[in-house]
């Protein structure tokens, strides 16, 4: 079936076609020439035969007329005119006896070979009749001749031909006429097939044309008016596919390239009118496997420190992934040589890589989630934060030389879009604070210092106690300014990490202990639980004490007095994170409130910033880690926070 589809196939039984309708005319044509000059033949030999009756009448006359007077003259005569009636005798006898038996000598045709034709029945007693009149003729005309001692009687024999020709050359006339007539017939019937034969090639010529027009000329047309959409814009233009095997592989292409052209131009469309790295990523997952197979997308971020990378959002089947952000390891990795070489890297066995080289981490990690063919594509140009788009389908070797070849080519384009999109949201984040803090930095910071000092002086100085009281709370309100602007600076500024080696369980302990003093003025109590020996994590000890400062204080607001605050620290060995949880006993908190809680500037404190939990989150971020808030009905608040381990 896929053979007779082939345009191969079908233009070459075509012209098979007509080459033998060619051969065919040709074919009925070469016999039909050598039996048109074999009745030419017969015609001819026919003619002979009447001339020859009509010269032997022609002798008996001319005898008649000149009838010798004397023996000379009648000698003379017997040489010529004898000789001359045996002659024609001879070869009336040898033009009937062909005639009767059918087969013509090359004397007769004066040609190489012996004619044999088949002729028709009223031909055959034409001759029949020629035959049974040249036996009664030849006999009276040799009865007629005689030998007399003085020669042949000449004058008889002319005197019996001029008597008794006129049967047989009547007869020689009705053979010639059914000849005539025989002749006629078979031309007819060759001129019939000639026209028939030409009928046909005529036809099959048309239909040839018509199916060339059909099959090849129309789609090509069609196609072409694709190729004129598509330049004029309309990247989306499709094709019908057509009949053929070779056309329908060439509509194919096209509109599988319409269909790349028209998912990237959406793809820029949709960078170019949001800023979103989530929508971003779903839109990939979404429109994507239409230029590739795809089960898996991911967009991972080299951390602050440079040794590790962040998994920041996953799709999984066109939806979001529900896994917490995970952290890996980026030195002596495929990741970091991806990044390195600026090009697409395609992993064909995931599985054998990631059994032989245990240190690839994400490798491992896709492997585990079922994932066995893999395409990484470096996002470095435009963005402020290196990363890689990494592509996996659970099928082995699904991603081919052509698809590797589209990603490379539009490998640039991609990365580009990616790294904006990066850049705007981080821009995004910035535009939040970056007017309001460039303010506070410009406005408040001098005025603040030169207030500050005058306070610091108005303290030292003796003043009464009201006054002395007035200057002690307006050092506090500057200090806490001061405090505001630090936040502000620190929320708006790229974190930079000096990560080392940290045992969580005992820097929670000191932590604990050093706010044991303050919880006791609140007639609280911090409880913790370790419930793993190797808690080694990397982090930046002072960063990671804000964080922990900033929750502390946070649950301590929130429990009542008397109240006991638990902090919980577990092992998760199949992720390989720590899981710390802080829980107190305060009341729950409001959805509404609990899905702005990391949002800057808001908080439901009167003395709050809002900042205090932006700066938490963006911590426990950069070190690879996750953070969620979550109301307990009826019990509390808790915490919940993890960190990748070492």
């Amino acid at each position: 079936m896929n053979l007779l589809k082939s345009l191969k196939f079908q233009i070459t039984a075509a012209l098979l076609l007509i080459v033998l309708l060619f051969g065919g005319v040709f074919a009925i044509t070469m016999p039909a020439l050598e039996e048109q000059r074999a009745f030419n033949m017969l015609q001819n030999i026919t003619a002979r035969l009447q001339h020859t009756a009509k010269t032997l009448v022609e002798l008996a006359m001319n005898y008649a007329l000149n009838s010798p007077q004397d023996e000379l003259t009648y000698q003379r005569d017997v040489k010529l005119y004898y000789a001359e009636i045996r002659k024609q005798i001879d070869l009336f006898d040898e033009i009937t006896l062909a005639f009767m038996s059918g087969n013509f000598t090359p004397s007769l045709t004066n040609g190489s070979n012996e004619l044999e034709p088949q002729l028709d029945p009223a031909v055959i007693m034409a001759v029949s009749t020629v035959e049974d009149a040249w036996v009664d003729f030849r006999k009276g005309l040799e009865q007629s001749l005689g030998m007399d001692p003085k020669g042949p009687r000449l004058h008889d024999a002319a005197d019996y031909i001029n008597r008794s020709h006129q049967p047989l050359v009547e007869s020689i006339d009705v053979l010639r006429s059914q000849i005539q007539l025989f002749v006629s017939n078979r031309l007819d019937r060759i001129s019939q097939l000639y026209w028939f034969a030409l009928l046909t090639v005529i036809a099959v010529t048309l239909g040839i044309l018509a199916w060339f027009t059909h099959v090849i000329l129309r789609p090509l047309a069609r196609a072409v008016a694709g190729f004129d959409l598509v330049a004029q814009g309309d990247f989306g233009a499709q094709v019908p596919l057509a009949a053929t095997k070779e056309l329908s592989s060439l509509t194919s292409s096209f509109n599988q390239l319409s269909s790349r052209l028209h998912a990237i131009f959406q793809l820029i469309d949709r960078i170019q009118q949001g800023s979103d790295l989530d929508q971003t990523l779903c839109f990939v997952a979404e429109q994507f496997p239409a230029l590739l197979p795809l089960d898996w997308v991911g967009a991972l971020f080299v951390a602050g420190d440079g040794n590790t990378i962040a998994l920041e959002k996953s799709y999984r089947d066109g939806r979001p992934e529900a896994t917490p952000r995970r952290r890996f390891k980026l030195e002596r990795t495929l990741l970091l040589k991806t990044l390195q070489s600026d090009q697409p890297m395609h992993i064909p066995d995931m599985k054998r890589t990631a059994e032989a080289n245990p240190d690839y981490q994400f490798l491992n990690h896709l492997v585990n989630n079922g994932l066995r063919d893999a395409i990484f594509l470096p996002i470095s140009e435009q963005s402020p934060i290196p990363g890689v788009l990494a592509f996996a389908t659970r099928r082995p070797g699904s991603y081919t030389s052509e698809h590797l070849e589209l990603l490379t080519n539009i490998a640039k384009l991609i990365t580009h879009s990616f790294g904006r999109t990066v850049k705007l949201a981080e821009h995004a984040r910035l535009a939040a604070i970056g007017e309001f803090a460039s303010g506070i930095v410009h406005e408040i910071r001098s005025p603040l210092s030169t207030i500050s000092i005058a306070l610091d002086y108005l303290r030292k100085s003796d003043l009464p106690s009201p006054a002395a009281k007035r200057a002690a709370l307006a050092q506090q309100e500057t200090e806490r300014l001061a405090r505001l602007l630090e936040e502000i600076l620190l929320y708006a500024k790229p974190l930079q990490l000096t990560l080392q080696p940290l045992d969580l369980k005992a820097f929670l302990q000191q932590f604990l202990q050093s706010q044991d003093a303050l919880a006791q003025q609140r007639d609280q109590h911090h409880e913790f639980v370790a419930e793993t020996e190797n808690g080694t994590i990397l982090a930046d000890a002072d960063r990671l004490q804000q964080v922990f400062l900033n929750l502390a204080n946070n649950a301590s607001e929130a429990s009542p007095d008397r109240s006991v605050i638990s902090w919980k620290l577990t092992k998760d060995t199949p992720d390989h994170t720590l899981t710390l949880k802080i829980s107190n006993p305060g009341d729950p908190i409001s959805e509404n409130i609990v899905n702005r809680m990391f949002d800057p500037f808001f908080t439901t404190k009167s003395n709050g910033t809002g900042l205090g939990l932006g700066i938490v989150k963006r911590i426990v971020h950069a070190h690879g880690g996750e953070i969620r808030i979550m109301p307990i009905p009826e019990q509390g608040t808790e915490v919940l926070l993890q960190i990748p381990l070492a």
